[in-house]
């Protein structure tokens, strides 16, 4: 029997022909998040002003330093949560579309034309490349599954 993690690898049948679709695994929602990080900030805001109130008054702004490092962090995790890679397999193109934080990008290839590699140097990403266009996707896939994702699209190809 596979694991649910190699079950997750396998294509999507779509009217035309097949996609693979990878999202980052959020176990946390962007709300829960913000409530967590609001209440981390007004706790070290009242342990600040408790110790600005006592006498020492250098706690408070560094209070508000760690305050700007949260909301920094919080905003990395909102940037980057909704970021996934999309390979759909038609009749005659390759389609890619991938979000990395705000930047939405699609591209699309002739299927025939396309050489697939899997780059040992970069992490065993998955090279698709036509001429002097190239994607590398399996960004969000374990690097053991890689592999495993290559036949499975060799195989649709």
């Amino acid at each position: 029997m596979e694991s649910p993690l190699t079950l997750q690898l396998n294509a999507q049948k779509t009217e035309d022909g097949w996609a693979w679709c990878f999202k980052r695994n959020c176990s946390i929602s962007p709300n829960q998040l913000a409530t967590i990080f609001a209440l981390l900030g007004l706790l070290s805001v009242a342990i600040g002003l408790a110790f600005y109130t006592l006498g020492a008054t250098l706690i408070l702004p560094y209070s508000f330093i760690e305050i700007t490092a949260l909301a920094l962090a919080f905003a990395f995790t909102v940037k980057h949560a909704s970021d996934y890679e999309k390979l759909e397999v038609g009749p005659l193109h390759l389609t890619f579309e991938y979000q990395n934080g705000f930047s939405k990008n699609k591209l699309q290839m002739n299927r025939a034309l396309t050489r697939v590699e899997v780059l040992k140097t970069e992490g065993h990403l998955i090279k698709f490349s036509q001429g002097k266009e190239s994607v590398l996707f399996g960004q969000h896939v374990h690097a053991h599954f890689r592999e495993k994702l290559t036949r499975q699209i060799l195989s649709k190809i």
